[in-house]
This record gives C-alpha cells, structure tokens and sequence, in this order.
C-alpha cells in the first residue's frame, strides 16, 4: 500500500427513518427515551409532543440535536467545502415489498417501511443532511469539491449483505450493499480507510451490519457511535455494544465531535458537538460485566456449599436406605419364620415344644429392633429437612451478600454521578423482597411438613452445627 496514499473515510447511517423515530403505530418505533437522546438537545429541556399518532419535532428543536449537529459537522461541512479527504455517506434504508421475505418479517416485527410510504422516507427533518445529493451543484459530484459521495442503498432483509427479489433471501447474487463495500473496501485501503456506524437498532441491523463489515473486509479503524445509536430498551443498546467491543473489536465512540474529527471534518465549535445524551456506553461499560458478576459470586458461593453439604446428605440418604432394607429384611425373615414353624407344627404335632418360644422370642427381638431403629430413622429424617431448609438460606444469603456487593463494594457506580442514598434505598427494597420470598418458601415447607422437630439441641447436635461451615 502506498504510504502516500489520500485517507478515505465512510460514514453508514442504518434506518434513520420515521417508522423508527415518528412513527407511534409501528412496533419497531423507538421508545420516547431513545428518540430524545437521538433527536432532542438534552440541555433544552424539551419533551417529545405527539399529533395523533406521530412524533412532531420543530425544525430549531432538530437543528439543535445531538444527530442533526454531528451531521452537519460531517456531511454538512462537506458540502461547504470543508473537511479532509473524500466522505463517502452510505444511508441503508428498510425498504419493503410486498411479498414472501416481507411476510417472514411482518409476522415477527410487525408491519414497518413499506416502499413508497411515508414511514419508509428519512426522518423528517432530516433530509437535507441525509440526502443533500438531491440538492447537489450542476457539475454533480465535483460540485463539493470532491469531498463528498452519497450513496442510498435499500435492503430488504434483516442481513442487508443479502437480498431478495420477493421471496427469501438470494444468496446466488451480491446484495446492493456488498457491491457497493467491495469497491470501497476491497482495495486495500486498510490502514487509511476509517468506517463509522450510526443509526438503529443497535441489538438487531447495527450489530448484523457491522459483524458482516468484519468477517468480510480487513478494516481496521471500524467505530460505531454510542450516543448515535438506540434500542427499544437499554439493556439490548448496552449488551450490543459490549458484544460489538469485545467480540466483533469494533471501537465503540461515544463524544460527538470525537467522532467527527475521526471522519476528517474539523467542527469549529466542540461545545455544540457536546455529548448526546447522559446514557453513555463509557458510564456504564461495566454494567454486563457487574450483571454478570453478581450472578457469578451467587454460583460459586452455591458451589461451595453444595460441595461442603453434599457429604453428610450423602451419609444421610445411605443411612436411611440401610435402616429400610435391614427393617425389610428383617420383617421378610420373621414372617418366613413363623410360616416355617406353623407348617412343621400341623405336619409334626410332637416335635413343636419349642416353637412357641421361638415365634415370641422373634417376634421379640423385632419389636427391639424396630424400637432400636425408630429414634435414628426420625433422626435421618429430621436431618434431611434441616438440610433442605440450610441449602434454602445459603442460596438465600448468597444472592443477598452478591447484591450487598454490587451496591456497597463497587467502586464506580452505574451511572456518572454517585449517589450513594439512591443505591442504599435500593439495596434495602432488594433484601425486603428476598426476606419476603424467603418467608412464603418456608411457610410452604412447613405445609409440605418439611420442618425440623423443635426439640432443644443436645451436645452432639450442638457440636454438628459448630462444625458447619460458616456462610
């Protein structure tokens, strides 16, 4: 590759239309949560207002928004002749029409961008930014100096690497986008090729879209933008992005004029490039992996006890089984016994003295036997039940301690400003409702009998517990 090689960068906007944002009868519309972050200056105080059901944004309020402003900072200062190298602006729409691969899709998301309709088209509002080429200058492209390409690419699948003709996805022919990508990345331009992603939703087309750029080309500045893309909820948005970081290596870019600089524009005022929004992937880069670790402690505390009771219900269990097939047995030989006896007394009438006592002294040293193994099999049984409510509060205390962890021993907290009488409120509501699961678990045990005998421990019992393992 020619070090001297003019430096190329690629900006892919995926679904920014108002079936996603405006659109209150499409199921894929967009929470009012996520549109402001998109669509909102979060510093106006403004508030989404709705006319049936439709979204309504003035033009100033969209002006002053964080993706209006990053546009016009980008494609919008291309146009007036700013910024270095070429901007290549890829705007991927759904576009469907009617037939088999758009019926596999309606059923699952419900009806959305249908050819022609207005839900189909570019947020209102935003058209200019996103489509300047239907304005552009007589002389076309050159008309920008050069610094500028659109380009509109229409998919109509979930994978937009695949296309359909109508039925199911053809995979014999390369999809619009494919050629499109092949002449932009295919030429060896890794090192000076810089690709941004925007756009929705960040769990299902941006997540595809940016898998298919990395198992296909070899770029090696990929981003795509956090406070530029949105989900229905804030989990999918955070668990796509830590998927895209750690899995697809894909840099994950949350400062607006950050990431303007990183497509070659020069804004001339970072202040109106200021963060969109305070959910930002940076605060709460930990949240999966403190989710994940909360349950994680909870699994290998469980473990440990398991491990250190898991013997003496084993002794128990064998115990109790020992004590049913000796009385079994036992029971099995006495009545054999006295079959015996009864048969050679009718067919040997002066040979039985001796049988009478030896039916009585059996049946005897049954009553012994049974007596001797009433109190241990009570026992047995009395230890499974203290054994099962033990296992119930050591799952119990090891979630309680986990959670007790994630709100007191964090060090950062999930989001930017620490607030500690929140977390505390919120951890005390957590351990209330656990006691109450806790009290409706027992009280069902005591309706199945599974209780303990209330009996005062004696020293063996005492001694038993002092060596069990402390939580």
């Amino acid at each position: 590759m020619d070090p001297t090689t003019p430096a190329q960068y690629i900006l892919i906007t995926q679904c920014l239309q108002n079936d996603f944002f405006l659109n209150l009868d499409c199921q894929l519309s967009l929470p009012d949560s996520a549109v402001s972050k998109l669509l909102l200056d979060s510093e106006s105080g403004a508030a989404l207002r709705t006319e049936g059901h439709r979204r309504v944004l003035s033009d100033a309020e969209l002006h002053r928004s964080p993706l209006a402003r990053f546009l016009d900072a980008t494609v919008g200062s291309r146009t007036r002749g700013h910024g270095d190298g070429v901007l290549h602006l890829i705007n991927i729409r759904d576009w469907h029409v009617p037939g088999e691969a758009y019926d596999l899709e309606r059923r699952q998301y419900g009806a959305h961008c249908e050819a022609g309709t207005w839900g189909a088209a570019y947020v209102d509002g935003l058209t200019d930014l996103l489509a300047p080429d239907r304005c552009a200058p007589a002389d076309g492209e050159d008309g920008w100096g050069g610094r500028l390409r659109v380009h509109h690419v229409r998919s109509n699948t979930l994978f937009d690497f695949q296309h359909s003709s109508g039925g199911r996805p053809d995979l014999g022919g390369p999809a619009p986008l494919t050629t499109l990508l092949d002449g932009l990345l295919g030429d060896g331009r890794q090192e000076t090729t810089h690709v941004v992603v925007i756009g929705v939703l960040t769990d299902i087309k941006v997540q595809l879209l940016l898998t298919g750029i990395r198992s296909r080309y070899d770029v090696r500045q990929l981003v795509v933008s956090d406070a530029l893309t949105a989900s229905r909820t804030l989990e999918r948005h955070l668990t796509a992005l830590d998927f895209c970081q750690r899995v697809l290596r894909t840099e994950v870019m949350a400062g607006l004029a950050e990431l303007a600089r990183f497509l070659g524009s020069r804004p001339d005022d970072d202040r109106r490039l200021s963060r969109g929004g305070d959910a930002e992937f940076a605060g709460y880069s930990s949240y999966i992996q403190d989710k994940q670790g909360i349950l994680s402690y909870e699994d290998a505390r469980l473990r440990d006890y398991r491990i250190q009771t898991s013997e003496r219900l084993r002794r128990a269990q064998h115990t109790v089984g020992f004590a049913s097939k000796f009385l079994l047995g036992l029971g099995t030989c006495l009545l054999l016994t006295a079959l015996v006896l009864s048969l050679v007394g009718v067919f040997l009438p002066g040979r039985i003295g001796w049988q009478s006592p030896a039916v009585l002294g059996a049946l005897g040293v049954g009553q012994i036997v049974t007596l001797f193994f009433t109190r241990p099999v009570r026992s047995v049984q009395d230890a499974l039940a203290e054994e099962t409510i033990y296992r119930m509060i050591l799952e119990s205390r090891s979630l309680k301690v986990a959670l007790a962890r994630f709100h007191i021993t964090t060090a950062t907290s999930l989001r930017r400003h620490d607030d500690v009488d929140g977390q505390s409120d919120a951890l005390a509501r957590q351990l209330e409702i656990l006691e109450k699961i806790d009290t409706a678990d027992f009280e069902r045990l005591g309706q199945l009998g599974v209780t303990p005998r209330a009996e005062p421990p004696g020293p063996g019992r005492s001694r038993r517990r002092s060596r069990a393992p402390a939580p």
